[in-house]
């Protein structure tokens, strides 16, 4: 993470455009404000857009504008969020989210600095730094025809990865112990520390709903009691029974020298790889790989050798690329 802030401010007084990624509940929009708050267009607007939150027949409006009798609905003008942000910054959040057609408009956009509102006739220039986020994997989208290209170039220019909550060490609870402090000067309350247990217990959780769930989490603890520790018993009931990330591998029970399994649930004969895609054979260790490890993906990501969230980015595309295709197969 000190990584990453030395990269903001590196980069915050640039006009290059910014493209974050990380999982729901990183802090994308927050890196995003940072990038504004640090550089020299600080006195200007700062306007967020979630590509993901608004139907694709109104996104263009929203981007661009529209003037009044555009469309049905279209009572009066309307600045887009492009106009807004001039001589400030203007955040895509989500931005894969976006169709392609409007991926065609924006590219455009980022061409020129020109903006044509919906129901115009006249272009007129704006002058914005552009930044933009996504939770899924940009070249994975781009592989499965989703997202544009040469727009992924035009974008990609500082890439600034956010890591997920679970690979981030002491930050857990120095995030947990800054949330307590501040909720409980909120609220009211006398809380000063956590026990022992608690510390562990959130140490070791998975978080996959990240910083936003550990905030979730304080919030609830604070607002619902009233002591100067917080003890396991406070925590939500729903959080104390979620799943813990698994034991390191050392933790883990010896293999037996007898064969792990009978012949019926061995993994894939290197004959059964042959022939295949070097995508499906990589897709075929990884599924194998997680199955052995009762089903763990931080434990199987510390086999293959990769990072958590390059596993579950590989698995969320991968189940966008079989709905895609089922849905293919229906039509």
């Amino acid at each position: 993470m000190e990584k990453v802030y030395d990269n903001i401010r590196t980069v915050a007084g640039s006009m290059a455009t910014v493209f974050i990624t990380g999982e729901s509940g990183t802090g994308k929009e927050i890196c995003a404000q940072a990038l504004h708050d640090l550089s020299n267009r600080s006195e200007g607007p700062f306007i967020p857009l979630n590509c993901g939150a608004i139907p694709n027949d109104l996104l263009e409006s929203e981007i661009f504008g529209h003037l009044r009798g555009a469309f049905t609905g279209a009572i009066s003008d309307k600045p887009g969020a492009a106009a807004m942000a001039d001589g400030g910054t203007l955040f895509f959040d989500e931005i894969c989210e976006m169709s392609m057609e409007l991926q065609t408009k924006l590219l455009r956009f980022l061409q020129t600095s020109m903006i044509q509102p919906v129901g115009s006739v006249r272009p007129v220039k704006v002058n914005v730094r552009i930044v933009c986020a996504t939770n899924l994997d940009p070249l994975e989208q781009m592989r499965l025809g989703k997202f544009r290209e040469d727009l992924y170039y035009r974008l990609h220019v500082v890439p600034l990865h956010l890591p997920p909550l679970r690979e981030r060490g002491d930050d857990i609870m120095e995030i947990a112990r800054n949330a307590l402090q501040r909720f409980s000067a909120e609220e009211n309350r006398l809380f000063e520390g956590f026990s022992d247990e608690v510390e562990a217990f959130f140490n070791e959780h998975h978080w996959p709903g990240n910083v936003r769930q550990l905030l979730n989490v304080m919030r609830n603890i604070v607002v619902l009691n009233n002591d100067s520790t917080v003890t396991m018993d406070m925590l939500p009931h729903d959080f104390q029974r979620a799943g813990q990330r698994s034991p390191q591998p050392a933790q883990l029970p010896s293999a037996p020298p007898t064969p792990r399994a009978e012949p019926e649930q061995a993994g894939p004969a290197l004959d059964d790889l042959i022939g295949k895609s070097l995508d499906e054979i990589e897709r075929i260790i990884v599924e194998e790989t997680i199955a052995r490890n009762s089903g763990s993906i931080p434990v199987a990501a510390r086999v293959l050798a990769v990072s958590p969230s390059t596993l579950y980015r590989k698995i969320s595309g991968w189940k966008q690329a079989d709905k895609q295709n089922r849905n293919r197969e229906k039509s």
